[in-house]
């Protein structure tokens, strides 16, 4: 009774093993980009609600601003703004930005004053998404 494997049998594994490694390995860069976009994606959302809800919660304004390397959220202190809360931005991930309007003001009400729309563009690779906070304070992501 023989036990073990060949050195043969050993060399024949590692080239199916090699050869399926080379054709999957570019396939996953797509998920890799959807993976980080989407994950820079729910961060800016995320400080968008944040953002409002403090505003609501504490009855002043409050300030998003959404920049490459970090996401701020400042709070209004009698004539300046105070830093409240600061996390990384999408460059973190290795994502791309650009944004029609960096500054957000929410009102103790929630509603942000803006003049229009802020639409944010998240890129990474053939993978992008788009967020738009509408001027009543609506999130949408597509």
């Amino acid at each position: 009774m023989r036990r073990g494997f060949t050195l043969v049998e050993l060399a024949v594994v590692l080239a199916i093993l090699a050869i399926v490694t080379a054709i999957t390995l570019p396939r996953l860069q797509g998920l890799r980009d959807w993976i980080a976009v989407n994950t820079a994606a729910q961060g800016v959302t995320t400080a968008v609600a944040v953002t409002r809800s403090a505003a609501i919660m504490q009855g002043s304004r409050r300030r998003l601003v959404i920049a490459r390397d970090s996401l701020r959220i400042d709070r209004w202190v009698g004539d300046s703004w105070a830093p409240l809360e600061r996390w990384s931005g999408p460059d973190g991930h290795g994502v791309s930005l650009e944004v029609s309007n960096p500054v957000v003001v929410f009102a103790p009400t929630g509603i942000p004053w803006a003049v229009s729309n802020t639409k944010v563009v998240l890129r990474r690779g053939v993978r992008s998404e788009t967020i738009t906070l509408s001027r009543l304070g609506r999130v949408k992501r597509w």
